[in-house]
């Protein structure tokens, strides 16, 4: 065999092999984007309790996001009261194979306090319509607060957003400013005024047992294998990449004995962000048992939060 036919076996040999490469990439990513969605979110639909059943007045929310996906909530009012001014309204986002009827217990606190608040089921979650993405969580949380800016009850410029968990990651994104378009459109709910570039900003921002980004979390907690398949991904939740753009007073809450999203990360992106904040360390508090087991630390520092905002 002479030297230039060696010379074509060696090119054959490493375009195959480099074909090889590509295939199998390829197809670890499909797998990957394909199980994405049932690896990321477990959605429950079943409520645990029902405002009625708690004795609490509500209002049957319905919204309708850009993409067209119809999502549920509740608006529980704050409890009559003398006041000369309308109360602050407080949009909660709640945390992963959890869903609104879980959130009750906070629902009757913020209420007595004297507070308005709007819980929201993301797709997929609840009563709400459609599958859990990433994208579709932003497009969730942008109709609702929109929502609750065009409400004649609620004052726009007296909104406290709260998350919990991968709730905390839609918060960062609302008080960074959303990324509406960036998804397909602008996204609004149906029926409901965009707020516009004059839109108040947030009044505050509330983050519990919040997390850099999805990588993140599963590097700092040793879940090596989905790190790996997560690069093949596209979810991120990189609310780290988003805290630089936040500029509302900011509380973040976290437990020292969280094994789902560790204390590091919390700290981590407390730091990042640029204006008014505190921080709050709840001694062996763990991801799950915050509003259980430390309500008084829990509600304390929050209640402490909200009568500092104008």
């Amino acid at each position: 065999m002479g030297w230039n036919a060696s010379v074509f076996v060696v090119v054959r040999t490493v375009l195959a092999a480099g074909g090889v490469v590509v295939a199998v990439v390829l197809a670890l990513r499909i797998a990957v984007l394909v199980l994405e969605p049932r690896l990321a979110f477990y959605p429950v639909r079943e409520y645990f309790e029902t405002p009625a059943a708690a004795g609490l007045p509500f209002e049957d929310v319905f919204l309708r996001t850009g993409d067209g996906v119809r999502i549920h909530g509740w608006f529980i009012p704050a409890a009559e009261r003398a006041r000369p001014r309308q109360p602050l309204t407080l949009l909660f986002f709640h945390g992963n194979a959890e869903n609104i009827g879980g959130c009750l217990d906070l629902a009757a606190l913020t209420r007595a306090a004297g507070h308005n608040l709007l819980l929201v089921d993301y797709r997929g979650y609840g009563e709400s319509d459609g599958q859990p993405s990433e994208a579709g969580l932003y497009r969730d949380a942008e109709a609702a607060l929109q929502h609750l800016m065009s409400r004649p009850d609620v004052d726009p410029s007296r909104v406290v957003v709260w998350g919990r968990s991968v709730g905390a990651a839609v918060a960062v994104f609302l008080a960074a400013g959303g990324e509406g378009r960036a998804h397909g459109g602008a996204v609004l709910d149906a029926g409901a005024p965009s707020p516009g570039p004059g839109a108040p900003p947030l009044a505050g921002l509330i983050l519990e047992s919040a997390f850099t980004s999805a990588p993140d979390l599963l590097k700092t907690g040793g879940h090596w294998l989905l790190y790996a398949a997560a690069r093949f991904g596209t979810y991120r939740f990189d609310s780290a990449a988003r805290m630089a753009r936040v500029a509302a007073p900011l509380l973040v809450i976290h437990g020292t004995g969280d094994d789902i999203a560790p204390f590091i990360l919390g700290r981590r992106l407390y730091e990042l962000a640029p204006g008014k904040k505190e921080f709050v360390a709840i001694r062996d508090g763990g991801h799950n048992d915050l509003l259980p087991l430390h309500a008084d630390e829990l509600w304390g520092a929050v209640s402490r939060f909200l009568s500092s905002l104008p």
